[in-house]
């Protein structure tokens, strides 16, 4: 993106960035508050940051693969994820700012690591987060199928490159991202299909500084206002032939729904049913 990217090392990156740095955005248009109230960051222990988006006020959407251990493939002890709502930066703290540690993790049964089909977690926090205001307000979810080349936007933190230790960018960026046919998204050189019939496939063919990066992983596509999938691979950072590739929540409205009154709770070590 046009933007310069901020350059700023965040004391909370240093302490996991060395094991597995996870995807950020790159360039974009610095938000407002209130622009994208439903955009949380989500602090793990070994992905380092993960987007989400709040359904309501106990429950938070993400990808599977930001509560899963990166080497073991296991679910993680939510005493261990954190989740900040209603501020644009990381740092410095805002006054907006309300954090919630995490009490359950719910993912989608048939989560597959592989080929990041239904790659879909809901979260319950600790405690509700306050009563809905300008920064802080629930999504509302797309339930259209939208036509080719709907512009939409991703908004989220991060680096300016996929390198191993990036430095963090702070302030929450957007990024324009239109929807691409799924047959461009498949060609051999692109996502070699990998884009799935539960995906959908947004961002640029050609190289630009406007993509999401190594953080934005589990974060959202809006598209006209609304939330429209979840991101779960593709992460160009500026190179061509890598959109973004994100879960189509719209055909998830069930599953999703009932994680809201579930009374069980996932122990950590739990593992998707074999694919």
């Amino acid at each position: 993106m046009k933007v310069l990217i901020i350059a700023l090392l965040v004391t909370i990156a240093g302490a996991f960035a060395s094991e597995n740095p996870s995807a950020r955005l790159t360039g974009g248009t610095v938000t407002t508050a209130g622009q994208y109230p439903a955009a949380v960051s989500i602090d793990t222990p070994y992905q380092l940051h993960c987007g989400g988006t709040i359904l309501n006020l106990n429950h938070v959407l993400t990808a599977a693969w930001c509560v899963m251990h990166p080497t073991t493939f296991v679910l993680l002890n939510p005493f261990w994820l954190r989740v900040i709502a209603g501020d644009l930066n990381l740092v410095p703290v805002g006054y907006r700012r309300e954090t919630r540690n995490v009490t359950h993790l719910f993912v989608h049964p048939n989560y597959n690591r592989v080929t990041n089909n239904h790659d879909l977690a809901v979260i319950r926090v600790n405690a509700p987060f306050p009563e809905f205001h300008n920064t802080i307000e629930p999504a509302i979810m797309n339930t259209r199928l939208l036509p080719i080349n709907t512009q939409c936007e991703y908004a989220g933190w991060g680096a300016a490159t996929n390198a191993v230790g990036a430095p963090l960018n702070p302030a929450q960026r957007s990024a324009v991202a239109p929807i691409l046919t799924t047959v461009s998204c498949n060609a051999a050189n692109i996502h070699n299909n990998r884009v799935l019939p539960t995906m959908i496939c947004a961002g640029s063919l050609t190289a630009t500084a406007n993509t999401v990066c190594q953080g934005n992983i589990g974060g959202g596509l809006y598209c006209t206002g609304q939330l429209t999938g979840v991101l779960t691979f593709g992460l160009a950072c500026g190179a061509a032939n890598q959109p973004g590739v994100y879960i189509d929540i719209r055909q998830y409205r069930q599953w999703i729904d009932t994680q809201f009154t579930r009374t069980d709770n996932p122990q950590p070590g739990w593992v998707p049913s074999p694919q």
